[in-house]
């Protein structure tokens, strides 16, 4: 009975004196950030295993194929123009011995140029991407420049789907690139700004329906390069999940009218959002085990380390 009454009695001290003792602001504070962080990871998980696995379709073209993907290698170039790889030192004494030539033509005054450093002569991207058509495929080319080989993927429609319109290099009077160029420099021009001339650099496609006497299409109209092709409107789209994934991943900033795309931006905002929150708050959290305390600083400043050795490594590569 004593001890039953002991223990009453420190059970009874022991709940007044944490009544009266509140708990610290901070423990408080921590409790409510690993909530967040917990709960704000498992609302974001889709978000973050698309740029995650999209980040690895970008780093690695060949990796899930959708479509038949073939290697060229250099020796599948023979006998082309393509047979020797890219030498940015000869190139670039063929752009300035042009350039040389097109000023003397209109000013005989001019100063001639010569290319300094040729060593350091460079394309500012390894890799370029083209499409080839024909009879019925399109195949989707991944050029290595400096290497010389290529990777191919091919897709393969039937005759029937095949726009019969379909060209390249269509030009039309007044068109949103005409527009573009003939616009802008007139508008930069009355704030002050030199403009001489202007070109799309980064393009958009005209979609709109087109009809004969049979049926109807689905055509698009590229404004840079004037290439038309098409679709019938009925088909199946032709959006494979790998494609359709790597779009998402691209898919950015707001559109000037609401909509989903408008909803798919605000989730955007939310990752960015969200990734600056965890790494903070994982910090916070980190910093309460005393346990791995010392280890964990070591693996932060390991990982601060190689972040900024590998960020000053990169800079004169893409400030050329």
């Amino acid at each position: 009975m004593l001890g039953l009454v002991n223990i009453n009695q420190r059970e009874k001290t022991g709940g007044a004196k944490t009544a009266s003792s509140p708990r610290p602001w901070f423990r408080d504070a921590m409790h409510v950030v690993r909530r967040v962080h917990l709960f704000s990871g498992l609302f974001m998980f889709p978000w973050v295993m698309l740029y995650g696995v999209t980040a690895l379709l970008f780093n690695h073209p060949g990796a899930f194929p959708d479509r038949p993907v073939r290697t060229f290698q250099r020796a599948d170039f023979v006998d082309t123009a393509l047979e020797s790889p890219a030498d940015p030192g000869a190139d670039a004494e063929q752009v300035i011995a042009a350039l040389n030539a097109k000023l003397a033509a209109s000013d005989t005054s001019s100063p001639r140029y010569r290319l300094v450093n040729p060593e350091k002569a460079r394309y500012t991207r390894d890799r370029i991407s083209a499409r080839v058509r024909g009879d019925g495929q399109e195949h989707t080319v991944l050029y290595d420049v400096p290497t010389g080989t290529a990777l191919v993927t091919t897709q393969t429609q039937d005759e029937t789907e095949r726009a019969p319109f379909a060209m390249r290099g269509l030009k039309t009077a007044g068109s949103l690139s005409e527009r573009v160029k003939a616009g802008l420099p007139k508008a930069l021009t009355r704030k002050g700004l030199a403009a001489d001339d202007a070109g799309i650099a980064v393009g958009t496609e005209l979609a709109f329906f087109v009809a004969d006497d049979k049926r109807q299409w689905k055509a698009t109209y590229n404004v840079q390069t004037g290439a038309v092709t098409g679709a019938p409107a009925d088909g199946p789209r032709d959006l494979t999940v790998r494609g359709f994934l790597t779009q998402l991943h691209l898919t950015h900033t707001f559109p000037s009218q609401g909509g989903v795309r408008w909803l798919w931006a605000i989730g955007v905002d939310a990752m960015f959002v969200s990734m600056v929150f965890w790494s903070c708050s994982g910090l916070l959290m980190w910093w309460q085990l005393k346990a791995v305390r010392r280890l964990g600083a070591i693996v932060a400043v390991a990982g601060i380390v190689v972040a900024a050795l590998l960020a000053l490594a990169m800079y004169p590569v893409l400030a050329g």
